[in-house]
């Protein structure tokens, strides 16, 4: 066995007792290690979390995956640069979830003519006619109507239906009441009832 060899076998073994060690840890223990200094500690929450973060970003930018990937940086480095920020005693998961909200939400209004009003209920363009049910149909069709959605109701529907988030999870990242966070998810998913209703309406047809 040459040197080069040997190297990569004491890498991978340190690999296999790094992730030994943090299988068993939580979210806040590792924040923890991370506050102290522990680099293993900060890449094993990235690969907990950075896939679920680009997902529910890549969300709510619209479908513009590499603004997503840019932020997603953002997020990750503000934990680099200051992990002292985060509350060990605090969930961790709702914590980087409002750090990526937010992020999402400062960047459309640093772009010209902002975002949508919050609170707003668009209309959402006239349904296509009937159409044949098949999943790929289906699952653009959907993301076309979560992007016609306000922000907040996108917002509520992606965190609870996508990254399944409970409730009250969802009502401390987007920073509301409980109650809140229900009328918003009911609003949402009536709204998109009203887009998908051809795919609904086609499967009682011969």
């Amino acid at each position: 066995m040459n040197q080069t060899e040997r190297g990569n076998k004491h890498s991978e073994l340190i690999k296999g007792v790094l992730m030994k060690i943090t299988k068993n840890k939580s979210d806040e223990e590792l924040m923890q290690h991370v506050q102290e200094g522990a680099e293993w500690a900060f890449n094993a929450l990235y690969e907990r979390y950075s896939q679920r973060i680009l997902y529910f970003m890549y969300k709510m930018l619209r479908q513009d995956e590499a603004k997503a990937q840019d932020l997603l940086q953002d997020v990750f480095l503000k934990i680099v640069e200051a992990p002292e920020k985060f509350d060990v005693k605090r969930s961790f998961k709702t914590w980087i979830f409002t750090v990526a909200a937010n992020s999402c939400k400062n960047y459309f209004r640093a772009q010209k003519g902002g975002f949508l009003a919050l609170e707003q209920a668009p209309e959402l363009s006239t349904a296509p006619a009937l159409i044949q049910v098949n999943s790929a149909a289906f699952k653009k069709q959907l993301n076309n109507a979560l992007d016609e959605l306000s922000y907040v109701y996108k917002e509520a529907f992606v965190l609870k239906y996508k990254e399944g988030l409970s409730l009250q999870e969802i009502a401390l990242v987007m920073d509301c009441p409980l109650g809140t966070v229900k009328s918003r998810l009911s609003s949402a998913t009536k709204l998109l009832g009203k887009r998908l209703a051809p795919f609904k309406a086609s499967l009682f047809v011969d």
